[in-house]
């Protein structure tokens, strides 16, 4: 393959990328260190050269596939370098300051958020220090409400068994049961529809605890722990679960206040 052949698979890959990072196109550049004028250069058919080693390695590492891949010479979009790089194990220990839910969340400034939480979300919890076992996640802890894009997908028990206050909620007050709930539901109707609580049937639909940040990154809780993944597709995966569990929602982000008041109505002290 000589150098005109090389620079158009190149380029016609590159294009590839490009379409996938459309709806983020800015991150894409602050990732990689390009400018849009080199963005157009890249693009441009009637130029042969081909980019920099540093830029070849920092696309390759932003969007998660080999370099070898961009250079036409395996077929195999996620290449070595994606399953080595992409994927990482962390461990958390919010008390210690180790956690990298931070980082996380400021490299995801200004997109949107899609949580699946382990239990209540921290950010409705009327007090997330202590709301839920120990280790749990506090993935919306810190954020403004009226700055963010986030939707919520859990299941409706999780608020059922709040009402009952039954499994993590055993022992806690009617009074609380009922104030935690108006809690979420306040939050729910003053921030709509900046933040979309989805509910759906858990005892139908099971799925491990995640987050998608943007289209940069997606995480699933293990406790204590987080897995990692940052590949295009991987992220895209979990972005697909996410949207599935929208479809399977049985009750929508309008509908959440007033569910939450009937349930609270059926339960008594």
């Amino acid at each position: 393959m000589d150098r005109r052949e090389l620079s158009t698979e190149f380029r016609e890959r590159f294009r590839l990328l490009i379409d996938d990072v459309s709806d983020d196109l800015p991150g894409f550049l602050k990732r990689t260190g390009l400018d849009r004028s080199a963005l157009s250069q890249l693009r441009d058919p009637k130029l042969d050269r081909l980019p920099r080693a540093e830029t070849l390695r920092n696309i390759a590492e932003a969007t998660g596939v080999s370099v070898d891949w961009l250079l036409a010479l395996e077929n195999a979009r996620e290449g070595r370098q994606q399953m080595t790089e992409s994927k990482e194990l962390l461990a958390s220990d919010p008390a210690a300051g180790q956690s990298p839910l931070t980082r996380w969340r400021n490299e995801a400034a200004g997109h949107k958020l899609r949580y699946v939480p382990a239990t209540l979300p921290d950010m409705l919890s009327l007090n997330p220090e202590s709301e839920g076992a120990e280790g749990e996640e506090k993935v919306l802890t810190g954020f403004d409400l009226s700055e963010v894009d986030l939707e919520i997908a859990m299941p409706m028990q999780t608020l059922q068994t709040l009402a009952k206050r039954q499994g993590l909620w055993e022992g806690q007050t009617h009074a609380l049961a009922q104030s935690q709930l108006k809690q979420i539901a306040t939050l729910c109707e003053r921030h709509y529809p900046a933040l979309r609580l989805h509910l759906f049937d858990g005892a139908e639909h099971f799925i491990a605890p995640f987050t998608v940040f943007g289209r940069m990154r997606a995480a699933v809780y293990v406790g204590n722990a987080y897995v990692s993944v940052t590949g295009p597709e991987e992220v895209k995966f979990f972005t697909q679960q996410f949207d599935r569990l929208v479809r399977l929602a049985t009750v929508a982000p309008d509908q959440i206040w007033s569910w939450i008041g009937d349930l609270q109505s059926e339960i008594r002290p």
